[in-house]
């Protein structure tokens, strides 16, 4: 009874973990879909006590609607590199409703939308561009793995490399009428008005303190006492921090590390698909970003950063070029050929986005200004003898 107990135990947190994690767990992964199925009234117990997010059990999907307390850039879907990935994802979808669900092919649904997308002055969208097409196939390629869509024949990579002269036939997934995602109506206004969002949008007002807590634990990569201070004081209570790290070990197998200024869960190496994993170090892109994170902490130490308060700092935009610049110059040959040769405006605005989706950098009121978050004081990146060594202690 035992032994069984805490294999239930082990198959819920797996679930759990899996849900908070990945945009939609799918029939590709039978055996975590049918635990997941279950389990599902006690996760759907268990979110709504702690989060009040709404667990979907379908046959041949499972996904936990999630509201963030606060969004963040690190909520972007992994597949999805750019704007463009967005706009082609919004365009897809309203092409499913657009034409009742129908099959479709690749060449059919780029024809309706570079031609509605097309405006007063906007060509629209230009399938000649390869940039474009393999967006395209970033997001079929994608919507595939959320089991949106069922490619049924053909191939959209050969459609992406060979200008539209071949094609792939798709079909529509269970998942593709089941997601849903609440937008205020002040922020359709906006959307609509063409008007640009805040770039620090205050808490929600709906949701308790605590809501909120374990919202932005589970979702985002850190909770920073400067953002939602009425949560963050929760914290500072040593039985409510006691509460909280016990509602975390019961829902996931997660630590929860608690600083003065942010805390967060720290997910283990395994969860590569996780919203704060341990910080990769296989790309270029990731080595440029520690080596960058490593120069800001020396600067720091040296007293050289300007101080924006709860230890966070401020940087100017042409002081990311210079140090990228010098970074460029003295590793750029390790991270890769491409990355070297990059011209410096292009490759700190890569490491700055990056950054933006790891929790450690944001846009402050300022044009021009970024705020450099605490978290990014753990990190840093030092070659020796040709080899990469991460000093984050996460």
């Amino acid at each position: 009874m035992i032994t069984s107990d805490i294999a239930r135990s082990a198959d819920f947190r797996l679930c759990a973990e899996a849900l908070i994690d990945r945009p939609i767990v799918t029939a590709a992964d039978r055996p975590l879909l049918e635990k997941i199925r279950r389990h599902a009234n006690e996760l759907q117990a268990a979110f709504t006590r702690l989060t009040g997010w709404r667990v979907q059990a379908h046959p041949e999907f499972a996904r936990l609607v999630k509201t963030p307390a606060r969004a963040e850039a690190s909520h972007g879907l992994p597949w999805a590199r750019k704007k463009i990935d967005y706009a082609l994802l919004a365009w897809v979808l309203w092409y499913g409703e657009h034409t009742g669900g129908r099959k479709f092919t690749v060449s059919q649904i780029a024809d309706e939308i570079k031609l509605r997308s097309a405006g007063p002055g906007d060509a629209g969208l230009d399938w000649t561009s390869r940039d474009q097409r393999l967006a395209a196939r970033r997001v079929f390629r994608g919507l595939e793995e959320m089991g949106v869509l069922r490619l049924q024949d053909g191939s959209v990579d050969e459609w992406a490399d060979e200008n539209g002269k071949r094609d792939a036939l798709y079909a529509w997934g269970a998942a593709a009428w089941r997601i849903h995602v609440g937008i205020p109506a002040a922020e359709l206004e906006r959307l609509a008005e063409g008007r640009p969002a805040p770039v620090s949008p205050a808490p929600p007002a709906d949701g308790t303190d605590e809501i909120r807590l374990y919202r932005t634990l589970l979702l985002n990569p850190a909770l920073f006492r400067r953002d939602d201070p009425a949560a963050f004081r929760l914290l500072d209570a040593p039985e409510t921090r006691a509460r909280v790290l016990q509602n975390l070990k019961q829902l996931t197998s997660w630590e929860l590390e608690v600083t003065p200024e942010y805390a967060r869960v720290l997910r283990p190496a395994r969860s590569d698909d996780a919203v704060q994993t341990p910080i990769p170090v296989t790309s270029g892109l990731a080595h440029a970003v520690l080596c960058f994170c490593g120069l800001l902490r020396d600067r720091q130490a040296a007293d050289r950063l300007v101080l924006a308060g709860g230890e966070s700092y401020l940087i100017d935009e042409s002081r990311v070029w210079q140090d990228v610049d010098e970074l460029q110059k003295r590793f750029g040959i390790k991270w890769g050929k491409t990355m070297q040769q990059q011209k410096v405006s292009s490759l700190a605005e890569e490491i700055v986005d990056e950054m933006k989706a790891w929790g450690l950098m944001r846009d402050t009121d300022v044009p021009g200004q970024y705020l450099v978050l605490p978290t990014a004081a753990r990190l840093a990146a030092h070659y020796a003898g040709g080899a990469e060594k991460d000093d984050d202690s996460m």
